[in-house]
């Protein structure tokens, strides 16, 4: 059963992280800390925590939270009429960006609510578990683009590692994953389902950007090398 007493006091703890690591960070940095702080908050309660209820509570108010952050950011974006075009340039590929996150918080609040009516829990935490493991090196990357950004070496390593680690656990792991437990998916109807597969494509196409990003990386370094050998 759904529980709004259980969702406020999370969306108001993520909310009051925020605010706090925003008088020493910026704010994209603070928001990645806060949505890292909600995947490990997961993979312990994982291990040591096994309040199926409380815990689905939890993920579904981070997700309510980080979505409420998207649209309200999304609106400031609109309402920035009076910047420059360069800077209303940066805020129109802002809000594109929020887009995807958007769609995928939609979906996984879906898939999270169905699950506080439908006993099958554990199913979700084990596949949601594959997904917050995939997303620990998109954290870590993102933390360095933000803080070490002119150490070129640490974020093309950084860069590799990501694609490696996500793709295995979000595109291979996954699979087989679902796989197991495609009988039970199917069971839970046609938005449900839709909601799995449409998740586990955005993996695929992360994974296909984070290999972009690395042939990138990987013709740089060699254009940078060559010229160093001049």
């Amino acid at each position: 059963m759904f529980k709004i007493e259980y969702i406020i006091p999370v969306i108001m703890s993520y909310r009051l992280i925020f605010l706090e690591l925003l008088k020493y960070k910026k704010e994209d940095t603070s928001k990645n800390i806060v949505t890292s702080v909600n995947c490990f908050v997961f993979m312990l309660s994982h291990y040591f925590n096994r309040d199926a209820l409380y815990i689905t509570h939890a993920v579904i108010g981070f997700y309510i939270y980080d979505l409420i952050y998207l649209i309200t950011s999304s609106l400031q974006y609109n309402n920035n009429n009076n910047n420059n075009d360069n800077d209303k340039n940066k805020n129109k590929n802002k809000k594109k960006e929020n887009i995807p996150y958007m769609i995928h918080h939609i979906l996984s609040i879906i898939i999270w609510y169905s699950t506080l009516y439908n006993g099958k829990k554990q199913i979700l935490w084990e596949g949601y578990y594959i997904l917050e493991k995939s997303n620990i090196m998109l954290y870590v990357s993102y933390h360095f683009h933000k803080e070490y950004k002119n150490n070129k070496q640490l974020l093309y390593v950084t860069d590799f590692i990501q694609l490696i680690f996500y793709s295995y656990y979000r595109v291979i792991v996954m699979l087989f994953y679902l796989y197991n437990i495609r009988y039970e998916v199917h069971e839970e109807g046609l938005i449900f389902s839709i909601s799995v597969a449409l998740i586990y494509i955005m993996g695929l196409v992360w994974s296909y950007k984070l290999l972009g990003i690395n042939i990138k990386n990987y013709r740089s370094y060699v254009s940078t090398s060559s010229q160093v050998d001049k």
